[in-house]
């Protein structure tokens, strides 16, 4: 009953995923896909006549794909989030179960 109570504190209603970060999320890595072709295509066939700048390709790359990883590590954390706490309730209503049996035993004795 107590971990019922406490849920709302554990997971709030505003602190989860929002789709404004799924957005980013989707958008980050489709940037990072395309720079990636980018790239590859700059290396294969390096052009002295407007083609495209390899180093500024690599360092917008760089900051697509730690964004990319921000957005990833924090979504990984909401997933498991959830987990982790129902783990936790889990075994915690077995150490309840347990310690009430030996309570109960040791009156007995």
């Amino acid at each position: 009953m107590a971990a019922s109570l406490l849920w709302g504190v554990f997971f709030p209603v505003g602190g989860g995923w929002t789709e404004e970060k799924s957005v980013q999320l989707r958008a980050a890595r489709s940037r990072a896909h395309v720079l990636g072709g980018e790239i590859a295509a700059a290396k294969s066939k390096p052009s002295m006549h407007g083609g495209a700048d390899l180093g500024k390709l690599e360092s917008e790359y760089q900051e697509v794909t730690a964004q990319l990883k921000q957005l990833a590590e924090e979504a990984e954390g909401k997933i498991e989030a959830p987990k982790t706490a129902s783990t936790i309730l889990l075994w915690a209503g077995i150490v309840f179960v347990v310690a009430g049996g030996l309570v109960v035993f040791s009156g007995r004795g």
